[in-house]
C-alpha cells in the first residue's frame, strides 16, 4: 500500500509538474516579444527624408503585428528606431547598442549610402544582423556582395545606382539636354551617381562640362555654383537632397544658372519645390523607380495618410514600408516554423516571401493577414509590396523600371518611362 501510495503521489507531482510548466511556457510564448531595428536619419542633412521614411517602416511592423495577432501565431512585434544624425560614427555606436545591448538581429538600413558602407563593414554582418536599406543605392554594396563580404545579410527595395544614374542620362538626353553641370554630394552615393551617370550620358553623345563635389551642411555653395557655371552649362544635374539643395538652387538661381534640372530619386519632394517656387521647377525633371499599379502602393498610401496624417508621396515611403513588413513578416516565418530570428535564418526568410513563386500577398492588414494564414498552412507567399514586385538577386539588390517626373498642379506627374531594357542599351554604350 505504501509502495502504491509512493508512486500514486509521485505520479500526481509529476501531472502538476508537467501542467505547471505548460502554462508557463505558454504564458512565455504569449509574453515574448521581437524587435525590428532601425538606424535613420532623423536629424542632420539627411532628416527630411528619415523621418517619413521611419514612420512607413514602423507602419510596415505595425500592419504585420496587427495581423499575426489576428491569426494567432508568434511573438509580438515592435520597432525602435535611432538616430544616425546623419553621421557614420553616430550610426555605428547605436547600432552596435541595439545588437549587443538589446539583442536586436534585424535593422531598416540607413538612407545614405556613405552611412551604410560603414555600418556593414564594422557592425552588422561580423555580428550576423541582417539589413535592408531604404534607400541606400551606391554600387558599392553591390561589388561587397560579389566578393562575399556582406555573406547575404544585406538587401536593398531601390535599385542601385548602377541602374538609377543610367535612367537619369538616358532620361537628360532624351528631353534635350546636351551640356550639363554637375553638383555632387561628396559621398559615396554622390560619387558613383556622379560617375555613372557621366559615363552614360557621354556615351549617348553629350558632355558633362563640370562635375563639382560639395559637403553637406555649408551655409554657402557660392564657390560650387561659381565653378559649375564656368562651363557654360545648359542644365544642371544636382545630386543632393532637399536641405542642401535648396540652398543651392536658390544660388544657382542667383548667379543666372539655366533654369533645366535634373534631380535624382530622393529630390522628388513637395517641401522642397514649394520651398523653391514651382514655377522656378517647371523646367525641373525628377527620377523616380517606377511604381507598378498594384494593390499595395494604394494600400500604403492611404494607410498612410490615415495612420500619420501626412502625404505618402516622397522619396523612399513606400521603400521603407516594405523594408518594415519583410523584416517583420521574416519574424513570424521563423515563430510559425519554430525556428530563431538570427539574421541569417531571416535572411532566408525573406528571399522566400518575395520570390516569384507562391501565392501573391499585397500590403495592408488584411493582405498580410492572409499572408500568415498561408504561411501558417505551410504554403509559399510572394509579397508584392509598395515598391512593385521584390525579386533579391544574389547580392539583395532589385530591379525596377524608372520613371520621369515634372512638377505639375502641386504633385507629381509622370511623364517618361524608362524601361529597364532602355538602361541595358544605354550601359552597352558605355566603353
Amino acid at each position: 500500500m505504501k509502495i502504491k501510495s509512493t508512486v500514486a503521489a509521485l505520479s500526481a507531482a509529476v501531472a502538476v509538474a508537467g501542467t505547471l510548466a505548460l502554462v508557463s511556457t505558454s504564458a512565455q510564448a504569449a509574453d515574448c516579444k521581437h524587435k525590428v531595428g532601425s538606424i535613420l536619419s532623423l536629424t542632420g542633412s539627411y532628416g527630411a527624408y528619415g523621418v517619413p521614411i521611419s514612420k512607413a517602416a514602423q507602419m510596415g511592423v505595425e500592419q504585420v503585428n496587427a495581423a499575426r495577432a489576428a491569426v494567432g501565431v508568434g511573438c509580438d512585434l515592435t520597432y525602435d528606431v535611432r538616430d544616425s544624425q546623419t553621421q557614420a560614427s553616430v550610426a555605428i555606436d547605436a547600432a552596435t547598442k541595439m545588437i549587443d545591448i538589446e539583442g536586436v538581429t534585424a535593422l531598416v538600413g540607413p538612407i545614405s549610402s556613405g552611412i551604410t558602407a560603414p555600418l556593414l563593414s564594422s557592425v552588422t554582418v561580423e555580428k550576423g544582423v541582417v539589413l535592408i536599406a531604404t534607400a541606400s543605392t551606391s554600387p558599392t554594396f553591390t561589388k561587397m556582395g560579389r566578393e562575399g563580404k556582406t555573406k547575404g545579410l544585406f538587401f536593398r527595395t531601390l535599385p542601385a545606382d548602377t541602374l538609377q544614374a543610367v535612367a537619369t542620362a538616358k532620361l537628360a538626353w532624351d528631353v534635350g539636354i546636351r551640356k550639363p553641370a554637375i553638383i555632387y554630394l561628396n559621398n559615396d552615393w554622390g560619387k558613383n551617381n556622379q560617375a555613372e551617370f557621366t559615363a552614360a550620358f557621354e556615351a549617348q553623345g553629350g558632355k558633362v562640362v563640370a562635375a563639382v563635389a560639395f559637403n553637406a551642411d555649408q551655409p554657402s555653395y557660392r564657390s560650387e555654383i561659381n565653378k559649375a557655371l564656368k562651363g557654360g552649362p545648359d542644365s544642371l544635374y544636382l545630386v543632393s537632397q532637399p536641405q542642401d539643395g535648396t540652398k543651392q538652387i536658390r544660388e544657382w538661381i542667383k548667379f543666372e544658372g539655366p533654369s533645366q534640372y535634373i534631380f535624382p530619386q530622393g529630390m522628388n519632394d513637395t517641401k522642397f519645390v514649394n520651398t523653391i517656387g514651382p514655377d522656378l521647377l517647371k523646367n525641373g525633371w525628377f527620377m523616380s523607380p517606377g511604381q507598378p499599379d498594384t494593390p499595395s502602393i494604394k494600400t500604403m498610401e492611404a494607410d498612410y495618410q490615415k495612420r500619420f496624417n501626412l502625404s505618402p508621396k516622397g522619396p523612399g515611403r513606400n521603400s521603407g514600408y516594405d523594408s518594415g513588413v519583410l523584416l517583420a513578416l521574416a519574424m513570424v516565418a521563423s515563430d510559425i516554423q519554430g525556428k530563431d530570428i538570427k539574421g541569417s535564418t531571416l535572411s532566408g526568410h525573406i528571399r522566400a516571401i518575395t520570390g516569384s513563386t507562391g501565392e501573391k500577398v499585397y500590403a495592408g492588414v488584411a493582405g498580410l493577414t492572409k499572408a500568415i494564414e498561408l504561411l501558417k498552412a505551410g504554403k509559399e507567399i510572394q509579397y508584392v509590396g509598395a515598391t512593385g514586385p521584390i525579386n533579391f538577386d544574389q547580392y539583395g539588390d532589385v530591379a525596377q523600371p524608372f520613371v520621369g517626373m515634372k512638377f505639375k498642379g502641386g504633385d507629381f506627374s509622370n511623364e517618361r518611362a524608362i524601361t529597364l531594357e532602355d538602361v541595358a542599351k544605354v550601359k552597352a554604350m558605355i566603353k
